[in-house]
């Protein structure tokens, strides 16, 4: 009948946009939700990204637009959607918040680390091997009124002058295997993968593996995993 084909259609649709492996961890993740606030399985593909002098838009497409540091003060912070501790505990490892702004007006932004990052979804540690020409950028977010336009080009743009000004080389990143669009779009900038890393969290206990070594840890608690990041383009 009507009703089970639609079931059937809806168990279907993971494995058919992210294939066996991927769409069966999705149908899980899913389940693990529903039973507990904090459970949930996170499949990441690191990425490592080249900060180039290639211009990514033609100079009238952003002749509008300028691109700042946003501080730690900033109202601006007040705004995004992160948790107000999540932000507080990034500006207390040392991230930087750099923003693309159209006739003054915030239209999208990234934040970056540049000797490791502390990840805020699962206890694990991102850690850069090359401190001196690397960084590691996270929650990339475009205000949703600008979603259509080049606001996220623009903002690479943008990073990538002020990244290149400090003597950076590549960014890594973690992307949810989830998000094909994000995936598309690191690609489209000359991302390439550099890792895969698989994390099930059942409340205190977290069980990863990942391409990266150590490969396999499982962990209580407080205890986190560290992963070193250091291929390189």
């Amino acid at each position: 009948n009507m009703s089970s084909s639609s079931l059937v259609s809806r168990l279907a649709s993971p494995f058919r946009e992210f294939g066996t492996v991927p769409g069966a961890l999705y149908l899980a993740d899913r389940m693990l939700r529903k039973v507990s606030s904090k459970a949930g399985i996170y499949v990441y593909e690191l990425i490592v990204q080249p900060i180039t002098e290639q211009p990514l838009l033609r100079t009238n497409l952003i002749r509008n637009m300028e691109f700042r540091l946003i501080p730690s003060h900033d109202p601006l912070i007040a705004t995004m959607p992160a948790r107000p501790e999540i932000k507080d505990a990034r500006f207390a490892q040392g991230a930087t918040c750099f923003g693309a702004f159209r006739k003054g007006q915030l239209v999208a932004y990234l934040w970056y680390c540049t000797d490791s990052y502390r990840e805020d979804e699962v206890r694990c540690d991102y850690v850069l091997v090359a401190k001196h020409d690397s960084v590691f950028d996270f929650d990339l977010y475009v205000l949703p009124e600008h979603r259509l336009g080049v606001a996220f080009a623009a903002l690479w743009q943008g990073a990538n002058a002020h990244l290149r000004g400090r003597g950076i080389a590549r960014s890594y990143s973690r992307v949810t295997w989830f998000n094909t669009t994000s995936r598309r779009s690191h690609s489209h900038l000359g991302g390439k993968r550099t890792g895969v890393a698989c994390f099930v969290v059942l409340g205190p206990l977290q069980f990863m593996v990942s391409t990266l070594w150590p490969h396999v840890r499982v962990t209580w608690g407080e205890g986190r995993v560290r992963l070193e990041l250091r291929e390189g383009l």
